[in-house]
């Protein structure tokens, strides 16, 4: 057992983000090709495995919570604070900047480590872009529509339990409910059961980071920090700021996360002799103002596709359920555009 808690939150996130990044490298989990998928040839292929993640991540997030293991009350997308203009607009810009630049947080972060340039490129402006808005000259436009726009919640947070004045085990019934009639509904014409072990597998990391960040990371004789959960926006806008401004970010679990997502990556392609520099696919602008908005979205709305979709709906979070809302729509929509354009 580790003495000093830090080494808890680097080696959760580096074990969980080599898990995560391995099973959705090797199954080509993508939000944008999901999302994708159902909208232009209705395959729901994809969208069961999100579904099915989400149901294990919840259902062991939310046992954490009621049971009292861990105190999910205190993460970040409980918030008495809602932003919801933030959150909304920023879904909305990272679903069409994740379109345009063809893929994912998770995804573009595993292409950089096969070798793809498109990759590189999209992680490169994800990360500037991230920490301009950040810390650099957005971040006064952020602030004053947090200032401006937002909403105070009843104490307790914007958790749909404290909303609705409900138990929080009625909630969870509910939602799982409803996730579990979805994947029976589509169940017959498009499960796929390799597809569906992957999104469990995917699901159980979240509740593991939970674990990990509010119980093995945590010093009984030091201040408790708020549990926190896997993130990629986050360590990108840090990232910016290095590249920026040579300040190298302190190491932690979504910075070790995202380092693992990206040596796992890297080391499954050479073990497979699959890693090659590829050239870029279309056009580099396009790419790149994709990870500009990926950057820019994923910050306003308090976290990406991982932030926000695995680990803040986990926490069955109103602004997470915003924000991911925004994601899809602005994914489906922009897919729409570049159909019709083709």
């Amino acid at each position: 057992m580790f003495e000093d808690v830090t080494n808890w939150l680097i080696a959760g996130g580096l074990v969980l983000g080599a898990i995560f990044g391995l099973i959705t490298r090797q199954n080509r989990v993508c939000l944008v090709g999901a999302i994708s998928n159902v909208t232009l040839v209705k395959d729901y292929r994809y969208a069961l495995l999100f579904a099915v993640a989400a149901l294990f991540a919840i259902t062991g997030t939310q046992l954490l919570e009621i049971y009292g293991i861990v105190d999910i009350g205190k993460a970040s997308y409980r918030n008495v604070t809602l932003d919801w203009v933030g959150v909304i607009i920023g879904g909305l810009l990272f679903g069409v900047g994740a379109t345009l630049a063809g893929g994912d947080a998770a995804r573009i972060v595993i292409l950089a480590g096969n070798g793809s340039h498109t990759g590189w490129i999209v992680v490169f402006f994800f990360a500037i872009f991230a920490s301009v808005a950040q810390f650099g000259l957005l971040e006064s436009i952020r602030v004053y529509s947090l200032l401006n726009t937002s909403i105070e919640t009843p104490e307790g947070g914007a958790g749909l339990a404290n909303l609705l004045s409900a138990p929080k085990w009625l909630i969870l019934v509910i939602v799982d409910v409803l996730l579990v009639g979805f994947i029976i509904a589509k169940w017959k014409q498009h499960a796929d059961l390799k597809l569906l072990v992957a999104g469990a597998v995917l699901g159980l990391t979240v509740v593991a980071a939970w674990y990990t960040t509010g119980v093995l990371a945590v010093d009984e004789f030091a201040e408790v920090k708020p549990p926190s959960a896997m993130t990629v926006s986050g360590p990108m806008s840090r990232t910016g700021i290095l590249l920026v401004a040579g300040q190298y970010p302190a190491f932690s679990f979504s910075v070790s996360f995202v380092i693992a997502l990206l040596a796992i990556s890297f080391i499954t392609a050479l073990i497979t002799k699959q890693f090659h520099f590829t050239p870029v696919q279309g056009s580099a602008g396009k790419i790149a103002l994709g990870g500009a908005l990926m950057g820019l979205g994923g910050t306003f709305a308090y976290g990406c596709n991982i932030g926000q979709g695995y680990s803040g709906l986990s926490t069955l979070s109103l602004e997470s359920i915003l924000a991911v809302v925004a994601m899809v729509i602005g994914i489906h929509v922009t897919t729409r555009y570049l159909e019709k354009k083709s």
